[in-house]
């Protein structure tokens, strides 16, 4: 619009000229027009150069401003990136397509014992075997593939993502898991899978061995007859006790377990428990005492409850002479309960493993009183949902001391 008004006003500038000098036609006169023409022209051309100039140093001035916001949108973009890498959980690297790495988070240099961070090609990675393997497939083949890898007693789960922009290779982004926590819960299911299966197999040949026997023999007399229907109801009430304690270990083990917490009176909890096993300590012709103080606070009656009996129970089957003692006292914020007894005791070397599922201290007489192997693994999960702590101490052939540490106040 400036410019079609410059160039009209030129214009008029002219014909003003040609006017003038027509109708004077004085050589002086001309000479003044044409010398306030050139003026005029001169002032113009300085007038628009140094519009020009001030639109250049505008256009110049917003350029850069937009070039120092987009500078600073890209760093907070970066220090956004390296804080979420930093606490994303997982190992992170990234190569470029020369081969540079161009950024690796603390949790990788931690994997993999990364000291010096300022490691420029991948290639130093060449010590890490699996690792380097990994990456310079990922980098030769530019394609996104996953791979578990071993490293350290570490187990790790590898995914690669080719970066490209304008179909051209950039480089590739590499994410990290340490997945050895679920490596090791599924040896441990494959475990457990293994000793349900056998612990579940014995009781299981044998009902079918005396069901056969019976089957076969149909002329056995009445009294051997009634023998091996007593060991098939035994056989089947040890399998029943299994699968029991197996139920109840899987329901401890869901993520909505909760405990059904209500004010108790430890002692009468006590007291109920030891009742139920009266007739059993008395018939061994062992002695008891109980010696607990009265403390009521938040517990699970049926669950704590199953705790004291399993304890008891256990100290009877493995107790042939002597006693059972059980002891309760308050220790400033928490309270302690132990069940102690004088049988046959614990090894040194077996102390560690009586927690552990299926563990049995006398394999034999845990099968001759209907024993699953798993009480002391539920007393254990029990007393530590209560945020307790269980313990245990033996002397081989003298007895052993069973202490459950709970809290009275939080």
């Amino acid at each position: 619009m400036n410019f079609k008004k410059d160039i009209f006003t030129i214009i008029i500038a002219y014909i003003l000229v040609i006017l003038v000098v027509a109708i004077f036609k004085n050589t002086l006169v001309t000479v003044l027009f044409i010398s306030a023409l050139m003026a005029f022209h001169i002032f113009g051309f300085y007038g628009e150069r140094d519009k020009v100039n001030q639109n250049n140093e505008a256009s110049l001035s917003r350029l850069m401003s937009k070039l120092s916001k987009t500078k600073k949108e890209n760093e907070e973009s970066y220090k956004r990136f390296v804080s979420l890498t930093q606490t994303l959980g997982s190992g992170l690297i990234m190569v470029n397509e020369e081969g540079i790495i161009n950024f690796t988070n603390k949790d990788f240099n931690q994997y993999f014992n990364i000291m010096d961070t300022n490691i420029k090609d991948y290639n130093s990675l060449v010590k890490i075997k699996p690792l380097y393997k990994f990456i310079n497939e990922a980098y030769l083949l530019e394609k996104s593939f996953r791979e578990q890898i071993q490293y350290l007693n570490k187990h790790y789960d590898l995914v690669s993502t080719p970066i490209f922009e304008n179909d051209l290779f950039q480089g590739c982004l590499i994410i990290v898991h340490d997945i050895s926590s679920l490596k090791t819960a599924e040896r441990f299911q494959k475990q457990f899978t293994a000793d349900v299966s056998h612990e579940l197999k014995t009781p299981l040949s044998a009902i079918k061995g005396f069901s056969e026997i019976l089957s076969r023999n149909a002329d056995m007399l009445e009294e051997d007859r009634i023998e091996f229907v007593k060991l098939i109801n035994k056989e089947s009430n040890r399998m029943e006790t299994i699968l029991s304690d197996l139920l109840i270990i899987s329901k401890m083990e869901r993520l909505d377990y909760e405990l059904n917490l209500e004010q108790i009176n430890i002692k009468d909890l006590v007291s109920e428990n030891i009742d139920s096993m009266k007739n059993k300590i008395i018939k061994k012709g062992l002695k008891y005492s109980i010696i607990v103080e009265d403390c009521t606070f938040d517990i699970d009656k049926n669950k704590m409850g199953q705790v004291i009996l399993n304890l008891v129970r256990n100290a009877t089957n493995y107790t042939d002479k002597g006693k059972i003692s059980i002891l309760g006292s308050i220790e400033g914020s928490k309270y302690r309960l132990k069940v102690i007894d004088t049988g046959i005791g614990i090894s040194k070397e077996n102390l560690g493993k009586i927690f552990k599922r299926f563990y049995r201290v006398d394999a034999a007489r845990s099968r001759d009183t209907g024993g699953s192997g798993l009480g002391l693994s539920i007393c254990k999960n029990v007393v530590l949902k209560h945020g307790g702590n269980i313990s245990v101490s033996s002397i081989e052939n003298e007895g052993t001391t069973i202490e459950i540490i709970l809290n009275i106040k939080e």
